[in-house]
């Protein structure tokens, strides 16, 4: 194996490496959006809404 080609493998492995990181972190703030619930109204005065812009 050449030095050339060692280098050529090494860079296409880190591409690849970072594209499987890429797409997995898309993939879960993918699945943490939509797994949000809706929401809510509460009719209790003294219970706050977790989110306020509902």
């Amino acid at each position: 194996m050449t030095l050339r080609l060692q280098k050529r493998l090494a860079i296409g492995g880190a591409v690849v490496a970072v594209g499987l990181l890429f797409g997995y972190k898309v993939y879960m703030v993918t699945m943490a959006v939509s797994s949000q619930s809706a929401c809510i109204a509460v009719e209790s005065p003294s219970a706050t809404p977790a989110r306020r812009a509902c």
